[in-house]
C-alpha cells in the first residue's frame, strides 16, 4: 500500500466460502487511517480488532464502513432475518449474520434493515438489495461492520500489509467498563489477535 496512491471510495464484493451470502461494501482505498492519522470518532472507516470474547472466539476482522446506510449492499439473500443464522450479543442488540450453509459469519448488523432497489456497481439497471435503513427518526444510527476476511481478495486491501503498516486499530473490550484501555494501533489487547 503506497502512501502517495490518493484514496477513493471503491467497491468491494464479497461472499461467504459457497457463496450463498453475497454482498458489496464501499471503502475508501487503500485505506487512509493509521497510528499517525486516526480516523474522526465515529465518523470515518474503521478496520478494527475487537478483543472481546465474541470477536476473539470468531476470529471477526472488523472492517466498518463510514456510512452504514450507503457503503454496504447486501445482494444475497434479501431477508437476513429470514435466510441466515444469526447470533446475538451486546445485550441483543448486534445480529452475527452466518450462512446456515457453510458457517462463514460475513457481517454484523444493529439497527433496521429493508430491501430497496438500487444501481449495482458492475451491473446493469437497478436490483433489489439489502440495506440498513436511515429515516432520521430512529434512536441510533444503524451498525454495519463486514468480516474483512470474507471481502474479495485484491491488492489494495490486503489484511496481512494493514496489520504490518500498523493501520489496524486494537480494541479494548474485554476490561470493565472503567478500567477499559484506549485503543491502539502496534498490538492487540490482552485477549485479542492480530
Amino acid at each position: 500500500m503506497s502512501e502517495t496512491a490518493a484514496p477513493k471510495r471503491q467497491a468491494c464484493p464479497g461472499s461467504c466460502h459457497c457463496g450463498f451470502t453475497q454482498y458489496i461494501v464501499f471503502l475508501i482505498l487503500p485505506h487512509p487511517f493509521s497510528s499517525s492519522h486516526p480516523p474522526p470518532p465515529h465518523t470515518g472507516q474503521e478496520v478494527y480488532r475487537c478483543n472481546c470474547r465474541t470477536c476473539y472466539k470468531m476470529n471477526f476482522f472488523h472492517v466498518h464502513p463510514a456510512h452504514p446506510r450507503d457503503d454496504f449492499m447486501l445482494l444475497s439473500p434479501l431477508d437476513p432475518d429470514r435466510d441466515l443464522s444469526t447470533y446475538f450479543c451486546c445485550e441483543k442488540k448486534r445480529k452475527f449474520y452466518f450462512c446456515p450453509k457453510c458457517g462463514v459469519r460475513c457481517f454484523t448488523f444493529s439497527g433496521v434493515g429493508e430491501t430497496t432497489v438500487v444501481d449495482v456497481p458492475g451491473e446493469e439497471g437497478k436490483r433489489e438489495v439489502w440495506q440498513a435503513k436511515w429515516d432520521g427518526g430512529m434512536e441510533t444510527r444503524p451498525y454495519v461492520s463486514v468480516n474483512g476476511t470474507t471481502i474479495d481478495a485484491r491488492e489494495d486491501f490486503d489484511l496481512r500489509v494493514l496489520t504490518e503498516e500498523k493501520r489496524v486499530q486494537y480494541f479494548d473490550d474485554r476490561s470493565e467498563l472503567g478500567e477499559k484501555k484506549e485503543e491502539r494501533w502496534d498490538r492487540p489487547h490482552y485477549g485479542g489477535s492480530y
